[in-house]
């Protein structure tokens, strides 16, 4: 097997000063739907009447059908449920039980750096006290998650993505576009649905990928919030094909291996940081993080498979206060020995494990095992699958940051997706993720982001009415389709029929007469606009 493995590249000291560039002012954020939802629901497991046990009537009830509580043990133990949910873990914490009381905010975040500004001393290293010292942490294996399911709405979504490896060889990563909802399968439980793929600018090879500054970033999050959407992880490839003529790829990460290595914990980490789970359980405004991981690697029968993780909350504070750091064995992470800056205190990390005898021995966390670290997600896709986006293989817009295979978001490019529509199928044509953010982000033609709003609400409404009206009535999208068509005029020419419609085949002018909108161009005006 190769001896390389890969990471994604990940420089603690960047990590640091983005998530303090990341703090957002509260009013900039609010609970999510699913939140909201989940909260107003009883989560009671109902429980038929057991034929042999109950010995009352039918309207009765006894210890044997009594409802449970969403974070019964035996219950989530028969299920096989590693992990209660995040609301049922709230309402564990909260329920009073009898006590004629209950909290409200119940969580606390936990914190791995020194409090600031402490009055009572000069700061650290100066001076230091057990109120501002932060308490030593003792890792213990996180008895719920945030997110309980992870759900691919379709199998093209990830083939468009796998795609590039299969093309080049090398891994890729990429943020996954959906939105929370509640998994009925887990009491109170949170699924994270993946609508689409965004690929930032990175670097790649075969066996490495390093993240680079994204200048789209707030256009992306901007054009998921005009759709209702958000970051609900990432995703990435560690894929070693095997035999390319079966599609079949090595195993490589096991339970006699690794599952997720400290590099890639610590980036999952900073990224659970950089997207926080608002809520109102906890004093902060925010607990934990609902941002998922999702690695593409071989599974036992050499086939591509997904593994859905999280890191756990004392991971993610480790991380914000930069005190971890990979080794040269991935399954084994290490904690800081020496201060990044004088001001950095390094707090004690400890875990718990068993010796040759059974008996329970307290670790130092030089080197510490990433398990500890870890939450598993069940991933995968649905029985019946499900699109937000348009699917279809034939009409394909270009994943942007493709340039080393040389897919791009052109005047052609653009060109030929329009030309595989006629003017009442508008409404699939920008039915794309991909397609709506070329056209918030291009220097061809500028949209404003009040004309990509709307069309993205009537993308969420479905309404070809309204579409063929947004299409005809704006000026932008009548000049940008005008380019684009032009600049493959000559291609699409010789490979006339251009697309079946309703009315029958439409040629290369019939198209540039309905995309062309109000607008008229002359030839030249068209030429020097593609070159500059």
């Amino acid at each position: 097997m190769r001896g390389k493995r890969w990471n994604v590249f990940h420089a603690n000291g960047l990590a640091l000063l983005m998530w303090k560039k990341r703090k957002r002012e509260p009013a900039e954020e609010k609970v999510d739907e699913v939140d909201n939802y989940l909260a107003k629901q009883d989560g009671m497991i109902i429980r038929e009447r057991d034929p042999h046990m109950c010995h009352h009537g039918i309207r009765q009830k006894c210890t044997h059908c009594l409802p449970l509580d969403p974070y019964d043990e035996e219950y989530l133990k028969k299920k096989d449920i590693k992990h209660m949910s995040f609301h049922a873990y709230v309402r564990k914490m909260t329920a009073g039980h009898g006590k004629g009381t209950q909290l409200k905010k119940p969580l606390e975040n936990i914190v791995c750096s020194l409090k600031p500004n402490c009055p009572g001393h000069k700061p650290y290293p100066q001076g230091i006290c057990s109120k501002c010292r932060p308490p030593m942490v003792t890792l213990n294996r996180q008895r719920f998650r945030h997110v309980d399911n992870i759900s691919i709405e379709n199998e093209e979504v990830v083939n468009r993505f796998l795609a590039f490896w299969r093309k080049t060889g090398h891994q890729r990563v990429g943020y996954m576009i959906g939105r929370y909802e509640s998994f009925q399968e887990i009491p109170l439980g949170i699924k994270a649905t993946v609508a689409a793929i965004y690929e930032p600018p990175q670097s790649c090879s075969a066996d490495s990928v390093s993240l680079e500054i994204d200048p789209q970033e707030k256009v992306v999050d901007e054009l998921c919030s005009y759709l209702n959407l958000k970051r609900v992880g990432w995703i990435f490839t560690d894929l070693w094909s095997a035999d390319s003529s079966k599609g079949t790829v090595y195993c490589t990460r096991h339970k006699d291996s690794f599952f997720l290595s400290a590099q890639e914990c610590i980036t999952a980490g900073w990224l659970q940081n950089k997207y926080p789970n608002i809520t109102d359980f906890c004093s902060d405004g925010y607990f934990g993080s609902k941002f998922t991981t999702v690695v593409a690697s071989g599974n036992e029968w050499n086939q591509i498979d997904f593994s859905g993780y999280q890191v756990s909350n004392q991971c993610a504070a480790l991380v914000e206060a930069n005190l971890l750091c990979p080794t040269s064995h991935p399954e084994l992470a290490y904690l800081r020995e020496v201060p990044l800056t004088p001001s950095q205190y390094i707090t004690d990390v400890h875990y718990m494990e068993k010796n040759e005898y059974g008996v329970e021995t307290r670790k130092n966390g030089r080197p510490m095992p990433v398990e500890y670290l870890l939450v598993d997600v069940p991933a995968g896709m649905p029985k019946e699958p499900h699109a937000t986006f348009n699917i279809s293989k034939k009409c394909y817009f270009p994943t942007e940051n493709r340039i080393l295979i040389g897919e791009l978001q052109d005047a052609r490019a653009v060109g030929r997706y329009i030309s595989e529509f006629s003017q009442n199928q508008f409404i699939e044509m920008a039915t794309n993720f991909h397609f709506l953010l070329f056209l918030l982000s291009n220097d061809i033609v500028k949209f404003s982001k009040e004309e990509v709003k709307s069309l993205c609400e009537i993308v969420q409404q479905q309404d070809r009415g309204k579409a063929m009206d947004w299409a005809s009535n704006n000026t932008n999208w009548a000049t940008l389709s005008t380019l684009c068509l032009h600049s493959v005029q000559g291609e699409v020419l010789n490979r006339q029929p251009l697309t079946q419609t309703v009315n029958g085949p439409v040629s290369i002018v019939r198209l540039k007469m309905r995309w062309g909108g109000p607008i008229v161009l002359c030839a030249a005006f068209l030429v020097q606009k593609l070159k500059t």
